[in-house]
């Protein structure tokens, strides 16, 4: 039991280099306390299965410094300069092990990893590196965010980095270095002078589609015609391998994601693996098996899409070697590749696919398919407001012609007299007595 109580107080207890180490945190032996004691708790067993655990970031003031730092000066805010301990927070949640691989049970998914350096190297040593812990107070976290909403990033990727801070310093405040948190918690109401009008798809049409298909390299042309049909993310169609595919069953068994950075990290996607059922476009797996017949011998961990020498390919360099220049010689607007994502997406929907079914062949969520990509379903937008209007028009100030005309009024809802007569229904469940003719109607359906 790592979180154990002496005098009502809460206490850590465990061992590291074979030391036994009790940390008292002077905390009441309450739920909450215990809570986050646990989880801290938790935070340190991962750090010392990976090897990449720091005693003294985790326990500044512990009582077994002088044995494991003899020469240490005890650390607290006011000697602990922000861009050092930052720096270390960010090291000590890495999902990598030493031996580079990833991390069963890692806290992060390494692409998350990554963008927080960014984030950590771009924002936060800027801002806030020189400085001691303790002298960052609200004042300043407020600068910061304005400073960021003043250089134009979005309210979301404003809220992302804020975040970020939040929870730097919440552990700051957990080890003790610092007594409050001066990053305070966004509401969930906008920030004033943050909004602004965010597309949420930018793709292309599909004579675009065409266009583009009919202009790429033919080295790359099976890439991104599968790529169109499927609207994976691009770390994910850079990954395939020849041993993911079922080509008796048309399936694809998508096991893990490429990030070319790092020296070509692969790890599960964001969204873990996931069965896609490639039985709705014939031409996925008819590309695929000229791909393989093209190459005559490979192995189950080949890649299936490579460059001209035979190697894994970078969505990076496919996004400014390839996707690019094929859009100017294609003559249409530029635009990220991430766009392959939301065209397939936009026109699944817009043809009437189940927003369950796409989310799965992406691998999303449908509440990111109705956030994001609604406009594109048909029936959500189209004569919005129109329905509910038939439904009460003749019910809310009525002239003789109208209360004459019941069948004319619900015939706003499509369907058959049964889900008329469920509108009806729904009508009276609001509370809202409907007229003689109402009654009259609704006994002869039935």
């Amino acid at each position: 039991m790592p979180v154990r109580v002496k005098d009502g107080k809460l206490f850590f207890d465990f061992s590291w280099r074979g030391v036994r180490c009790k940390e008292y945190t002077g905390l009441a032996d309450t739920a909450e306390n215990r809570r986050r004691c646990e989880q801290k708790m938790e935070a340190v067993r991962r750090a010392i299965a990976r090897g990449s655990f720091d005693y003294r970031q985790h326990f500044p003031r512990g009582s077994r410094l002088h044995l494991f730092f003899p020469d240490n000066r005890i650390h607290d805010g006011a000697a602990t300069k922000f861009g050092d301990y930052i720096r270390h927070w960010h090291k000590r949640r890495s999902p990598f092990l030493g031996d580079g691989s990833i991390g069963a049970d890692a806290e992060l998914h390494p692409s998350t990893w990554i963008h927080d350096e960014s984030v950590i190297r771009r924002h936060f040593i800027p801002a806030f590196g020189p400085l001691r812990l303790d002298e960052i107070d609200v004042t300043r976290c407020r600068e910061f965010r304005r400073a960021l909403i003043d250089a134009g990033l979005g309210g979301k990727t404003v809220g992302n980095i804020v975040g970020l801070l939040h929870k730097a310093f919440n552990d700051a405040v957990e080890e003790g270095l610092i007594e409050r948190n001066p990053v305070l918690r966004a509401s969930s109401r906008k920030l004033r002078g943050s909004r602004r009008q965010r597309l949420t798809a930018d793709p292309l049409t599909l004579g675009e589609i065409q266009s583009f298909l009919a202009n790429v390299p033919e080295a790359f042309r099976d890439l991104y015609s599968v790529w169109f049909q499927v609207g994976w993310r691009s770390s994910e169609i850079v990954a395939l391998r020849f041993g993911w595919l079922d080509f008796l069953r048309r399936t694809i068994v998508l096991q893990r994601a490429r990030i070319p950075r790092w020296g070509g990290v692969e790890a599960e996607p964001k969204t873990g693996r996931r069965l896609v059922d490639c039985s709705y476009a014939p031409g996925i797996f008819q590309t695929l098996e000229r791909i393989r017949d093209s190459r005559g011998g490979f192995d189950n961990d080949d890649f299936v899409f490579v460059d001209r020498q035979g190697r894994p390919l970078s969505q990076e360099w496919l996004n400014k070697r390839v996707w690019k220049p094929t859009l100017r010689r294609a003559g249409i607007r530029e635009r990220g590749q991430y766009c392959i994502r939301d065209t397939f997406i936009t026109l699944s929907l817009s043809a009437g696919e189940d927003p369950g079914w796409v989310a799965r062949v992406c691998g999303t969520s449908e509440q990111m398919i109705f956030r994001h990509y609604r406009n594109w379903i048909p029936g959500l937008q189209t004569g919005a407001g129109s329905k509910i209007n038939a439904a009460l028009s003749s019910l809310i100030g009525p002239d003789d012609g109208q209360k004459a005309s019941l069948k004319t009024s619900l015939s706003g809802f499509p369907g058959s007299e049964i889900q008329q007569i469920q509108a009806l229904r729904m009508v009276e469940a609001g509370g809202i007595e409907p007229p003689s003719g109402f009654a009259v109607c609704y006994r002869e359906s039935a």
